[in-house]
This record gives structure tokens, sequence and C-alpha cells, in this order.
């Protein structure tokens, strides 16, 4: 064999090795992306910030309002004996005012919360689909399922295609955050995906018909 025909065979082979496809994906993976997204050091700060800048102070401001409507209808019952009709009849009208007041100020912050944790999601959303393609292409996954929803249809997984924890901290390779180390988000099973502090103030109760009935 001469030196030409080594160096075909050479040349042959390079170009059969460059031809050859990548391992075809086989793997199914599952995350649970809402939860992922969340326990990644950038949802953490996110969430915080939320919570402390907006969350916490609204619902202060809510739960101040539903105590003064609770002491005007405490007020209004104690006197149901004693006041003229008119003062019941003043009183009453100013808890239907502040009654209104307060459901609008629930919607209102209800609307601004869900839009915010929205906007939230959506933006820790854009970055950790180019990490789930990263990882995907890596870990030879065909199939990626996103189990944020309880409702999905899928009633059970194996600990070993969950790879929420591999996908938070992939994420946090790539972007490093400020805040403090992710928590460990759930693994096994389709549960239900850890959210933002929901608010924890009740519809205000209507105003009392005559007589007015106890506050509760």
């Amino acid at each position: 064999m001469n030196k030409y025909s080594v160096i075909g065979l050479v040349w042959a082979s390079a170009t059969l090795m460059a031809q050859t496809p990548a391992a075809v994906p086989t793997k199914i993976c599952v995350v649970n992306l809402q939860s992922a997204m969340l326990s990644t050091k950038d949802g953490q700060a996110a969430a915080d910030e939320f919570r402390t800048k907006f969350s916490e102070p609204e619902e202060k401001k809510l739960q101040a309002k539903q105590a003064e409507i609770t002491d005007l209808s405490d007020k209004l019952q104690r006197g149901a004996n004693t006041m003229s009709q008119t003062a019941q009849d003043d009183m009453k009208r100013t808890l239907d005012k502040k009654n209104t007041e307060y459901k609008r100020a629930v919607e209102d912050f209800q609307f601004d919360r869900d839009d915010m944790q929205r906007k939230l999601l959506d933006d820790l959303s854009a970055k950790m689909q180019a990490v789930i393609a990263r990882f995907a292409q890596e870990n030879a996954c065909a199939i990626f399922l996103d189990v944020t929803n309880p409702n999905s249809g899928i009633m059970w997984i194996a600990d070993q295609v969950d790879v929420t924890r591999q996908i938070v901290d992939a994420y946090d390779k790539t972007q490093p955050g400020t805040a403090t180390p992710a928590a460990k988000p759930a693994t096994s099973g389709v549960k239900p995906p850890a959210t933002p502090p929901a608010s924890t103030v009740r519809p205000p109760a209507t105003t009392p018909a005559k007589p007015p009935a106890p506050a509760k």
C-alpha cells in the first residue's frame, strides 16, 4: 500500500466519522418548571423582593381596613338598643361605604399581585428555556414534560426522570444570582408548585341587617 492509498483511507475514515449522526435522544425528562424557577437564586431574590416591597405592605393596609370595619360593626351591634334610629342608619351607611372600598381594595390588590407574579415568572421562563434546551441536548432528553399543573394527567413519575434539581443547578451556573443558595425543590410525584405568598385577607363582611347581626 503506497502513501496515497493510506492518505485516501484516512480521508475516507474522517469523512465517515463526520457524517455519523449524534446519538439519538431517548430519555424522558420531567421538570416542575414553576418550582424550578422559584427555587433558583434569581427566583428566590425576585420572590423576596415581591414579598417585602409589595405583598406584605399591601396586606397590612388591607388588614387595617378590615379591622376598622370590624370595629365599626361591633359598635353598631353594641349600640343597637341605645342608639337612635338615625344614628344607626348613619353608621350603617358608613359601614356600607367602607365595605365597598375594602372590596375594591382587595380586588385591586389581587389583580396587581397576579400581574406581578406573572411578569416574574415570564422573565424567569425566558431565561430557563435556554437552560432546558442545553440540558436536553447534553443529557439525551427526547421529551421534556412540565408537571407544574397537578391536573396535567400524569399520575406518577419515577425519581430518576425528575430533573428539577438538576435544572435549578444548571440555571444557577449560567445565571448566577446574589441570593442565598436555592432550596431543594420537590422531587418525585406530581405536586402543586410552590408560589409566592398569597393574600391572607378575607372578603369583607356584609352590612348587618336590622337588627344588626353580631359581628363574627
